[in-house]
């Protein structure tokens, strides 16, 4: 009979929870990369358009003009203001969610290891038995000489 780990369900959940753990971590990590895309994106925004506000500064323009620049300046600086925000809770949300995955890591490395301790024990268990097994037919036939 082969080696059975009683605690076998209770690993496989451990793996599961450390898997999902890592999916939902990496899933963050997308969210914030495409955040820092869309910030940098902004900001790329906000400096060609304030070239282009210098350019019309420097040619003349009217008032109104002016003003509508101003309301998409603003517009834009409450815009990156939104997706700063949202990069500091998606950061620490992937912070929280690396400590979960730690830590569903490390309860998934205890059983692990206990099942291979569990394991060595059972195939030095299994050699000494055959061991003895070998011995005892050894000294019958020794014996019966």
């Amino acid at each position: 009979m082969g080696y059975r780990f009683t605690l076998a369900v209770v690993l496989k959940l451990r793996e599961s929870i450390e898997e999902r753990d890592l999916r939902v971590l990496e899933q963050t990590q997308l969210e914030i990369a495409h955040t820092i895309r869309v910030l940098q994106s902004i900001r790329d925004q906000a400096l060609a358009e304030l070239a282009t506000r210098e350019c019309e500064l420097a040619t003349g323009t009217s008032g109104a003009h002016l003003q509508v620049v101003e309301g998409m300046k603003d517009r834009a600086q409450k815009a990156q203001v939104d997706v700063e925000r949202s990069l500091a809770q998606l950061q620490l949300r992937r912070e929280q969610q690396l400590a979960a995955y730690e830590a569903s890591k490390r309860k998934r490395e205890v059983l692990s290891d206990l099942r291979q301790h569990q394991k060595e024990a059972y195939e030095l268990q299994a050699v000494r038995s055959r061991q003895r097994a070998t011995d005892d037919l050894f000294l019958a036939r020794f014996c019966q000489k």
